[in-house]
């Protein structure tokens, strides 16, 4: 199994993103390509400027190889 984060803010989750964009070498443009957005939108989801639809986290994901988990509390 990979490694677990909880994800906390938006600025985490950007940072997240942005680290394992380029840990797998590819582009904010090939990125928004894939994701219908423009590479300025990735750019911004990357900076915690723009909130980020769930359509758009799980192509996101899809795309980066994530696994979005989701776990309620008590």
């Amino acid at each position: 199994m990979g490694k677990q984060i909880a994800i906390k803010t938006g600025k985490q989750l950007g940072a997240e993103l942005k680290k394992r964009r380029k840990d797998i070498g590819i582009t904010q443009m090939e990125l928004a390509k894939f994701c219908n957005l423009s590479h300025t939108g990735i750019g911004r989801i990357e900076s915690a400027q723009n909130d980020v639809k769930f359509e758009t986290l799980l192509k996101l994901s899809k795309f980066l190889g994530i696994k979005i988990t989701i776990e309620l509390e008590d």
